[in-house]
């Protein structure tokens, strides 16, 4: 396992690298990542609407296990064969901004880039992989997605969205980071499963995810709106920020860089020695 230190320079390093990319490369890993994600929740769609609608209303958490389980091999697509998701990006542009190492600019350029392409990569999925395919065509699945839309559309309000999204995206960035302490190829995917897991069974909010769920959901006739998909969309959004940007990135720094605002904890300056000698 590498150290604190070594994980924030790491990062650090990733960030610089992502903010100077061409924006027709960027565009292009973030498409990938897309596509990487659909494959993902797939999978993840898969196994939650194979179990029998009497199995679930008796075990609720056993869909959302099996799809927190199958859910996290999209990550693993992602941060070991490549892309670039938007919401991991936050936190290593989060780490960026507050040692003041990457423009601003150039940073948010990328970043709005990353989102539209995570979008497409995501719709081409939804649509040609998971709808034109006619896999959840069957009542058990389309029961599932009619409900699980439901509930991320209007189930809550845009206050309970957001901290929702806090959630999501400090664990997903927690994988991200846990991903890098790691050294052997074993302990990678072992470190960003559990995280994912705990994100997807506990019902939080991605927003890059939901860009899949919620279309297939509107596609398989799910009786919700676009309006409302992205009434959903704008409160997992804010929250994934700061879930990212905040709640990993700076305190991963604070953890290297803290400066204690406490005057007795901080080392006595050769004048205050003089005086005490005097």
């Amino acid at each position: 396992m590498q150290p604190a230190s070594a994980l924030e320079a790491g990062i650090l390093a990733t960030a610089k690298v992502r903010a100077s990319r061409p924006v027709d490369q960027t565009f292009y890993l973030s498409v990938v990542a897309g596509i990487w994600l659909g494959f993902g929740a797939i999978g993840a769609l898969s196994a939650a609407c194979g179990v029998p609608q009497s199995v679930r209303a008796e075990w609720p958490i056993l869909p959302k296990f099996l799809m927190g389980a199958i859910f996290a091999f999209a990550l693993h697509y992602i941060v070991i064969f490549g892309g670039e998701l938007f919401t991991g990006t936050i936190m290593i542009f989060g780490v960026g901004w507050i040692n003041r190492a990457i423009p601003i600019r150039r940073s948010l350029i990328n970043l709005t880039v990353v989102y539209i392409g995570n979008w497409c990569g995501c719709l081409i999925m939804a649509y040609f992989m998971a709808y034109l395919t006619g896999i959840f065509d069957d009542a058990s699945s389309r029961q599932w997605l009619t409900v699980a839309t439901l509930g991320k559309t209007q189930g809550h309000g845009w206050g309970v969205l957001f901290l929702k999204g806090i959630g999501a995206n400090a664990m997903v960035c927690m994988a991200v980071v846990l991903y890098h302490a790691c050294t052997d190829s074993a302990g990678k995917i072992m470190a960003i499963w559990f995280p994912v897991v705990v994100f997807v069974i506990s019902g939080y909010e991605h927003c890059v995810a939901n860009m899949f769920f919620l279309t297939v959901g509107l596609l398989y006739g799910a009786p919700s709106t676009i309006a409302r998909l992205w009434f959903n969309q704008s409160a997992a959004l804010c929250g994934n920020v700061i879930g990212g940007a905040v709640v990993i990135g700076v305190n991963l720094h604070l953890m290297n860089n803290w400066i204690s605002p406490i005057p007795w904890d901080r080392e006595p300056k050769e004048s205050d020695d003089l005086e005490r000698r005097q």
